[in-house]
């Protein structure tokens, strides 16, 4: 058989030949029938969920965190590397072409054994090589398969980073201005304690009340002034975590405090069916299974013989003048194949390696659905149990109030001793912390349940590009 009559052969062969390896599928799952204390079904959530608190200085601290934060910087960079990788992994599909010009001057040694006579040559070379993998058994095509699916799994964990960053930023700028209305009640309470020393102080000057009533009062002031001090030191932390989300210096970074009241959205939870399709973390964990299984092909395909067309042309002389003549050309053609014998157990090893990486990932992709269903049943059991325990703390809120303003009044008519006083005033504060305090634990329950419900997210969004930092970030 001639070369031309070969080559088309081998083409041929190259395009019908079989793939080994599993053709994967999405192993089934067994999502549960319904959520408890779910919420009536509504609207999917938006792409920018975090507009649905009604608070747009919140809106602009999450879109500069997501504009210069560099955790999610860094996981874009990632994917940007992976996609190349999938360049790399295209470019054994195509033959590789190359032009190889060289020049060699040569004297041979006339002083060794079985000497020749002296001899110099000069070479000039100017072959263009040319190699092709034919894909009989389909290693290339499984290696792309498996590139191409790191691309989508890198892409989904962009869109996880993201929306963590951004369910992180919504939940520290909750619980900061959360602090800021705790504080704003301490302040309060810390003047009307000072009220309360300085009455008392001057009663007992005037012989109508004990010592000891001046030192409960100032014991009372002293315990408010310092739950005030670490209440100003939760919220410097919070402020400066903010400012590492936005990518910026926290020594550079202030939020002014400001009169804020809370806004609860309703969260619809959907099917639980739909979960593991709206939940970027587990798509990137099921796009590994996908990788790890066309990776098995790749190790299965090395106990295959490898064939490889190579072929040169070019022209060569030992004159610089003569190399463009007709009698200096030169070429060669021809098919390189490689049988694997024996190779020490690498070939199986790695093929055991392979299904290993396989198992491993789908082990952590169903965990991964487990983990999720779960973190969604955890925040609407939160969210129902911190309702109502809102309810009965609003309840508590009113009779403490009430009761600190009845025991005040008959202190002040010398019906009651400050001890009582005392005793209804930290009743009504702590109880109106409490409530604060729920408030808090509410909004983050709800930011919880949408970062476990994937946000807004959907497969196949548009990766964001690269961030960089913004000039125009909220102070």
């Amino acid at each position: 058989m001639t070369i031309r009559a070969a080559l088309p052969c081998l083409l041929v062969a190259a395009l019908a030949g079989c793939v080994v390896g599993p053709d994967y599928r999405r192993p089934d799952t067994a999502p549960p029938d319904a959520w408890r204390e779910a919420p009536a079904p509504g609207a999917p959530l938006p792409d920018r969920w975090w507009t649905l608190f009604g608070d747009e200085e919140l809106d602009r601290h999450v879109e500069a965190a997501l504009a210069a934060n560099q955790d999610l910087a860094a996981a874009l960079a990632r994917h940007d590397r992976i996609r190349a990788l999938l360049g790399v992994a295209r470019a054994d599909e195509f033959p590789d072409v190359s032009l190889d010009p060289a020049y060699a001057r040569a004297r041979t040694s006339s002083t060794v054994d079985n000497r020749l006579p002296e001899l110099e040559t000069t070479l000039w070379r100017v072959p263009v090589d040319v190699a092709y993998e034919v894909d009989l058994w389909g290693r290339v095509r499984r290696s792309v398969e498996a590139a191409g699916a790191d691309v989508q799994g890198s892409a989904d964990t962009v869109a996880a980073v993201r929306l963590s960053l951004a369910a992180t930023t919504t939940s520290t700028y909750v619980s900061l201005r959360s602090t800021d209305r705790d504080i704003e009640v301490l302040v309060r309470t810390v003047s009307l304690r000072d009220d309360a020393l300085r009455l008392a102080e001057r009663r007992a000057h005037a012989g109508v009340v004990g010592d000891l009533d001046v030192l409960r009062a100032r014991a009372d002031l002293a315990q408010t002034r310092a739950d005030l001090a670490d209440a100003r030191r939760r919220r410097d932390n919070l402020e400066h975590a903010l400012a590492v989300l936005e990518g910026r210096n926290a020594p550079d970074f202030t939020l002014a405090a400001r009169a804020w009241t809370p806004v609860l959205p309703d969260v619809p939870a959907g099917l639980p069916s739909s979960l593991l399709e709206r939940r970027p973390d587990v798509a990137a964990d099921e796009r590994a299974l996908a990788a790890a299984s066309a990776r098995i092909g790749v190790a299965r395909a090395a106990f295959f013989p490898q064939v490889r067309l190579t072929a040169a042309g070019g022209v060569a002389s030992d004159s610089l003048g003569d190399l463009t003549g007709r009698d200096s050309r030169a070429w060669s053609i021809g098919p390189v194949v490689r049988l694997p014998i024996f190779d020490g157990g690498r070939n199986r090893a790695n093929l055991q390696a392979a299904e290993a990486a396989y198992r491993g990932a789908l082990a952590n992709w169903r965990q991964g659905g487990i983990v999720a269903f779960r973190e969604v049943q955890d925040a609407l059991s939160d969210a129902r149990w911190l309702r109502e325990q809102g309810e009965a703390l609003a309840a508590t809120v009113d009779a403490a109030t009430s009761a600190a303003e009845v025991s005040r009044s008959r202190y002040d008519r010398g019906l009651a001793g400050y001890f009582e006083v005392v005793d209804s005033e930290r009743q009504a504060l702590a109880s109106r912390r409490a409530a604060i305090q729920n408030d808090q634990q509410r909004l983050l329950a709800t930011v919880a349940l949408i970062k476990a419900l994937g946000g807004g997210w959907q497969e196949g969004d548009a990766v964001p590009r690269q961030p960089v930092a913004s000039a125009g970030a909220p102070r």
